[in-house]
């Protein structure tokens, strides 16, 4: 290799780091300032997009114009939207009724239940050495049970003179925050809904648009990337349900047999099961987020029957799963956990809870398109072989 074809090869080099550098700040700024402003337009193109396939083929099957077609479809795609989201709202309204009746009588046993618990905990230090177990007793003593033990007039004393309330500032902040912006979102929602049909109707002009001003290279990287994009989110949505699937009715039988056997006396097994499973679909998150804590506690309170039956259940959902999630996603579409990890931690850190979810994905995709050759940021096992 000669000097000057060493000297270009590091200049292109260069070229491409600050290229991939540009990108990533424009994906930055993007998210941080830019993603709510544009999000209807972004969601309403990207349904558009997905809906092009039956829109040509109802047009081809009965002669009709694409704009009807067009139409019809995006009626029908919000109006199964909104049938889910009034199914789920009032299965969720339901359920916190219900739940909220029950969580009222266990509240008006709440101080007999925490104090019970601190007795159990200080049973259990007493297998510490002396100095810690004395350490637990005094800190118990003074944080949970004199705050939380009847006097003689049969009052609680003030517990919050015992609570600091400064934690719960933040989140309730969020929440009045959120509430405030309920207007705005509905407003949002309605443009998104006749963006939609504007889009739909007009995706071959809008495509051709951005087309015309690309070169023909960068024409068919963006056809790939359009292809291997819906191709993997299709993939994805489809093996994280089925997971997702797997995962509530095995947590919904093993709660159901506790419930046979006595061990288990409470009730809300299906919503039980359903937040777990939805909860289990979150990057990062599983079935141990839910059952562990539960498990530790029912051991800790002496319901030794029902934490050993949560382990054997969440131990039997993971040998599961550890066998099924390789067929399911056969595709190798999947993040090593590390790299889940690290997305999920930075979108965090950067973009809020939005980031929590997308980061992820958008790091699944620029895999596979790193995989198919579409872009070429690390090498991967084939690009070795050749």
């Amino acid at each position: 290799m000669t000097l000057n074809q060493n000297t270009e090869r590091r200049l292109g080099r260069l070229i491409d780091t600050a290229y991939y550098l540009l990108m990533l700040a424009a994906f930055y700024l993007f998210m941080r300032y830019a993603f709510w402003l544009a999000f209807p337009f972004l969601f309403s193109f990207f349904i558009a997009a997905a809906l092009q396939r039956p829109v040509n083929f109802f047009q081809r099957k009965f002669k009709i114009k694409k704009g009807f077609s067009a139409v019809m479809l995006v009626l029908f795609f919000y109006l199964i939207i909104v049938v889910i989201l009034v199914a789920i709202g009032m299965r969720i309204w339901a359920s916190a009724r219900d739940f909220t009746g029950f969580l009222t009588a266990q509240v008006q046993n709440l101080p007999e239940v925490v104090i019970g618990l601190a007795q159990r905990i200080s049973e259990l230090a007493q297998r510490l050495p002396d100095s810690m177990a004395e350490s637990v007793d005094t800190w118990l003593t003074y944080n949970i049970t004199q705050p939380l033990t009847y006097g003689e007039d049969g009052v609680l004393p003030n517990l919050f003179a015992h609570i600091n309330f400064e934690w719960f500032r933040a989140p309730v902040g969020g929440v009045l925050t959120a509430a405030g912006r309920i207007p705005t979102i509905v407003f949002a929602g309605m443009i998104t809904v006749i963006t939609t049909f504007f889009m739909t109707t007009s995706y071959d002009s809008i495509s051709n648009f951005i087309k015309r001003q690309l070169s023909p290279e960068r024409q068919s990287g963006l056809s790939a990337t359009k292809r291997i994009m819906f191709s993997s989110l299709g993939k994805l949505l489809r093996a994280n349900l089925i997971l997702m699937a797997i995962t509530g009715v095995l947590l919904a039988l093993g709660l159901l047999i506790l419930q046979w056997t006595g061990l288990y006396s409470g009730s809300f097994l299906i919503a039980i099961a359903l937040v777990t499973a939805a909860i289990d679909i979150l990057p990062g998150l599983g079935t141990a987020t839910v059952l562990i804590p539960w498990g530790l506690y029912s051991l800790i309170m002496g319901d030794i029957g029902l934490g050993i039956g949560l382990l054997i259940i969440l131990a039997v959902i993971t040998v599961v799963r550890q066998v099924v999630d390789p067929k399911v996603m056969a595709s190798n579409l999947g993040l090593p956990a590390v790299a889940t990890i690290g997305a999920m931690y930075i979108g965090l850190q950067l973009f809020g809870f939005i980031g929590l979810l997308l980061m992820p994905i958008v790091l699944t995709i620029i895999k596979v398109l790193n995989d198919e050759g579409v872009i070429k940021l690390w090498k991967t096992s084939s690009s070795r072989a050749e």
